[in-house]
């Protein structure tokens, strides 16, 4: 992905221009404004669609790659690229990109029907010759959206659905449980020990001390006194269907855990991350209380954006729900799920934080709901951030990712994996070890990693 941000197609599809009218016109698009680039490359690269025509022809070479593309609703934009160069000053280029346009809905005439497309044209610069421009690439490069298919999507949240169905409470007595305070009080036995050392060891007592030469005799009691009282009340507990996710147990520490009022709940939605946002449901379905003034982030890296055009601090695929009702934050969910599931493996995190605090201001503190297998994409960014940041890490196993570490130390926040919470991080020091669910864990490399016997 690196070596691709040199093309400079990345450099002009960040710019949005996207047409509204009921269907796309030609005389349309010959309106949008070219956009200056050096040279186009071609590299193959999935969900990249090219088109190739001659220089100065609005004839195509190949469209074989036409059969790549699913369906319309999988194109993300269609861009026109052309050379500055001319060989005479007469040659009319908007009118060869006409009937380029002409030929491109001719051949392919269902993306002319998409509103939702978006349309660019870039004007190659850096030729200055004939030769030059002519080994330049002219013609159509469609890009496909970065997503799975809808079946896949809906299949994931068909299951989330009926685990989240499934959910039932009842209300639990827990006993109460008495914290003792013990303390050792010296008391006198009202004997007198005798001065003799051997009628000492023979358990010899006086009941005089005889002219003061005897010692008194002194026992050790044990004092109990009550430190803490808990339970003694009716408790809820939430039941579910387990047999779909396992070995997860962020449920059982959002649920049993105190949170701020004034918390924010980012929680990614890419890939693998349907097991925990369901817990999220699953917490909000047992603590009501949490959804007052709600204030939930569900983040998919893009909204389907193909990854060349995913920029640091802008990549999107951000959805809000500031909703104290449940079906309101559940639906956000689905949408943000449905509107993108991520594509490459780094994920916006630091954005999705920093574009929630700006929505809620006065937001106290974050918790992240991550993908210990994912890296932090925009991690540069961490910077920005003014307020602590917990993580809570999901699918941990024998490593915990740098990247989060890094989150937690530097924005002072705390950190939940494998029902294990880590906090005070900035003191640690290569070496330092740390218990993870009865298992040691060592801090090197910036990582936790799990130490064997």
């Amino acid at each position: 992905m690196k070596t691709l941000k040199s093309i400079s197609l990345i450099a002009f599809l960040t710019v949005s221009q996207m047409l509204t009218a009921q269907m796309v016109s030609i005389d349309s698009l010959m309106k949008i404004k070219p956009v200056g680039i050096g040279t186009q490359k071609v590299i193959p690269y999935p969900g990249m669609i090219y088109l190739p025509m001659p220089f100065s022809s609005a004839e195509f070479r190949d469209v074989s790659q036409l059969g790549d593309i699913p369906s319309s609703d999988r194109i993300h934009s269609v861009a026109l690229i052309y050379t500055r160069f001319r060989e005479v000053d007469t040659f009319n280029q908007p009118k060869l990109n006409y009937y380029r346009f002409q030929n491109l809905k001719k051949l392919y005439p269902i993306v002319f029907n998409d509103t939702a497309i978006q349309w660019k044209i870039m004007e190659q610069r850096q030729a200055t010759e004939k030769e030059d421009a002519v080994k330049c690439f002219h013609g159509f490069i469609i890009l496909l959206k970065n997503e799975p298919p809808k079946l896949l999507i809906e299949r994931e949240i068909s299951l989330m659905k009926s685990v989240i169905d499934s959910y039932h409470d009842s209300l639990k007595w827990v006993p109460e449980k008495i914290d003792w305070k013990v303390k050792r009080v010296k008391e006198e036995t009202g004997f007198y020990i005798p001065v003799n050392k051997n009628k000492r060891k023979q358990g010899m007592r006086y009941t005089s001390s005889f002219l003061g030469m005897r010692e008194k005799e002194y026992k050790i009691r044990r004092d109990s006194t009550v430190r803490k009282r808990t339970g003694g009340y009716y408790a809820r507990k939430g039941y579910y269907d387990t047999s779909i996710f396992k070995n997860v147990e962020e449920y059982n520490h959002l649920i049993s855990r105190q949170w701020s009022n004034k918390m924010a709940v980012v929680t990614d939605v890419t890939g693998s991350m349907s097991p925990y946002s369901t817990q999220v449901m699953l917490w909000l379905k047992n603590r009501p209380e949490v959804l007052q003034d709600g204030r939930f982030v569900f983040f998919n890296d893009g909204d389907a954006k193909p990854d060349m055009l995913k920029k640091i601090g802008s990549t999107g695929g951000i959805h809000f729900a500031s909703s104290s009702n449940y079906d309101s934050v559940y639906m956000a969910m689905n949408h943000a799920m449905r509107a993108g599931t991520g594509g490459d493996i780094p994920e916006n995190n630091i954005e999705a934080v920093l574009e929630t605090l700006k929505h809620w201001p006065n937001t106290d503190t974050v918790l992240l709901i991550a993908d210990n297998g994912a890296s932090v994409k925009d991690i540069s960014l961490l910077k920005n951030v003014k307020k602590p940041v917990s993580v809570m890490l999901c699918g941990a196993t024998d490593k915990i990712h740098k990247d989060y570490i890094d989150i937690t130390k530097a924005t002072g926040g705390r950190l939940f994996v494998l029902s294990t919470e880590l906090s005070e991080m900035k003191k640690w020091q290569v070496g330092t070890e740390v218990l993870i669910r009865g298992k040691k864990f060592e801090y090197k490399n910036g990582e936790l990693v799990r130490k064997r016997t």
